[in-house]
């Protein structure tokens, strides 16, 4: 559901709780979901014993079958998704302290 803040009539400080409510929730959001995102990553560290970017330096197994290389498009995916979580939480935190929070 979209409003548009001159249709209903609200004095500013409410728009700003409103506002600050929502990126609180939002931020909570991102955070649970980056929680997630790094206990992936850090099941795939200890299957693989390493750290992505080692495993990106010394490549998958030469005897690795599908199932590695599975694991390996999965685990990529996660730090992906974790990076970009990452970068989203920054952007709204340094948003607050420049808004005063």
């Amino acid at each position: 559901m979209t409003l548009a803040p001159h249709s209903i009539k609200l004095p500013i400080q409410d728009w700003d709780r409103i506002l600050q409510l929502g990126a609180d929730s939002r931020m909570r959001e991102l955070q649970d979901e980056l929680n997630r995102a790094e206990q992936a990553i850090a099941e795939y560290e200890r299957r693989f014993g390493m750290s992505f970017a080692l495993l990106e330096k010394t490549g998958l197994p030469a005897n690795g079958d599908f199932e590695t290389h599975d694991a390996y498009i999965e685990w990529q995916s996660w730090e992906l998704r974790c990076a970009d979580l990452q970068k989203r939480l920054n952007a709204m935190r340094a948003m607050e302290m420049q808004h005063g929070g």
